[in-house]
């Protein structure tokens, strides 16, 4: 890719000022974020239990386990829809009321299919948050510090993560996987009442055919006086945005579509979901003598990639969206074989450990965090909503096959066969992002769309 011109400091407009409603919003709007990644990694020391309580098979686990992410998939499919059609702000409102109600229903769960049910729920929340979430932020935020808000979310998933943990860790002497699923119900409380009190998006009120309103909501977000002409910015884009799906695939546009589905999928397939869901029972696999040491050992790795993650944030704008994808699928790939040796050589469960902590690591600087943040970049502005929506889809396509077949995977290739194959799809995915994945870091929106129209130009 050519090198193009750096957003100017311009961009952000001059008489605006840091609202403190800009500020409660991006905190209150994560906590979307931090579900996400709650609920969907608790279950990881809830399992132990569950397994022995509702006395199910490994295939009824992984069903289990998987389901919450079929849920997700429902509802990132939903979530376009129902923000252009109820708002940004009304369906957090109704995400946070069904998180909160569906975690105290798995809690409850009498038998394996009240919790299914009670998840499946959880996992439509689940899935309408990862849409919703940045896209409020995005939407809510003065330009100068989008990127540092919408990254907040990131970054509140991987704190989800961490806290289930070691709230897991917590409740494992007692083993009551109960309150794992219940605890949840807090966060969730404090989205509802927070997002009461916030703003709708005054772009959506634009949309909607509400100036006066979205003019209203720009001034309260501190805009000054620059709120009515970014506000006619607004309508000069929605004027501009015309067409449906079929868009995704003329020349100009499906390349970057295709990019990003393939950046999403490798996202989820080379073993995250392994070690989110399953680093537990994998530390138990490898040596662990409790449940509650090796709960523990799962929470450090949260706390790892939490830090990681904050590292991330801070030099993908310095060493570049692609050179951190690079160096961090090239460490999950080399991390993932010596997890694979230590399985096939009975290593000591230390070993495993710090493998993990590694594959962690190169995760939480890479796939993880640039994924998101090149989805919202590389797709030209026509087409950003629904091929945002199609990359979501897949997400969760692939989280849910992965997370859904694991524990088959290890019975039909061994414990080592299956880290290596993780390890193989890391090495495609390393070569994937070598051959087809542009560096936006410094470039326009502009400039990064002329270079797709560009691409398609020499491969149509």
């Amino acid at each position: 890719m050519r090198e193009g011109p750096s957003i100017p400091s311009s961009t952000a407009l001059p008489g605006s000022k840091l609202s403190p409603t800009v500020l409660l919003t991006a905190a209150v709007a994560a906590l979307g974020g931090l579900l996400f990644g709650y609920d969907t990694s608790v279950i990881s020391g809830a399992m132990l239990f569950l397994k022995t309580d509702f006395n199910i098979s490994d295939k009824q686990l992984e069903f289990a386990v998987g389901i919450a992410l079929a849920g997700a998939l429902v509802g990132s499919g939903l979530a376009g829809y129902l923000t252009d059609r109820w708002g940004r702000r009304t369906v957090l409102i109704i995400t946070g009321i069904g998180f909160g109600v569906f975690a105290v229903l798995s809690g409850l769960a009498p038998g394996l299919t009240t919790f299914a049910i009670a998840r499946f729920f959880v996992g439509i929340c689940i899935g309408i948050a990862s849409l919703v979430t940045p896209l409020y932020l995005a939407e809510m935020s003065p330009a100068r510090i989008r990127g540092a808000l919408v990254s907040l979310n990131q970054l509140a998933i991987t704190v989800g993560i961490m806290v289930a943990y070691f709230v897991d860790y917590a409740l494992a002497s007692s083993q009551n996987w109960r309150w794992m699923f219940i605890s949840a119900v807090f966060p969730s409380l404090v989205l509802l009442i927070g997002m009461i009190f916030l703003p709708e998006s005054p772009r959506w009120l634009a949309r909607a055919g509400f100036r006066e309103r979205a003019l209203e909501n720009f001034h309260r977000l501190g805009r000054g006086a620059e709120a009515e002409a970014e506000l006619q910015d607004v309508e000069q884009v929605l004027r501009e945005e015309r067409g449906g799906f079929g868009m995704l695939f003329q020349p100009g546009f499906r390349v970057a579509v295709l990019v990003g589905i393939g950046l999403a999928i490798f996202q989820q397939i080379t073993g995250i979901n392994t070690i989110i869901y399953y680093s537990p029972a994998i530390l138990r696999m490898s040596g662990y003598s409790s449940d509650k040491a090796a709960i523990l050992a799962a929470a450090i790795i949260g706390v790892a990639n939490v830090l990681v993650t904050v590292v991330s944030i801070l030099l993908v704008d310095r060493l570049g969206r692609r050179f951190l994808l690079l160096l961090g699928t090239l460490g999950m790939a080399v991390s993932l074989t010596l997890v694979g040796i230590a399985f096939h050589t009975d290593s000591a469960s230390s070993v495993v450990f710090y493998e993990v902590i590694a594959y962690i690591v190169s995760f939480g600087i890479g796939l993880g965090p640039v994924v998101w943040l090149l989805i919202s970049e590389i797709y030209p502005t026509k087409i950003r909503g629904k091929a945002m929506s199609i990359a979501t889809l897949c997400v969760w396509g692939a989280n849910w096959l992965v997370a859904g077949t694991f524990l088959s995977l290890i019975h039909a290739a061994g414990r080592a066969g299956t880290f290596w194959i993780f390890a193989a799809i890391c090495v495609a995915a390393f070569f994937f992002c070598l051959l087809f994945v542009p560096e936006t870091k410094g470039r326009s929106l502009e400039d990064i769309e002329r270079y797709w129209h560009h691409f398609s130009g020499k491969t149509v």
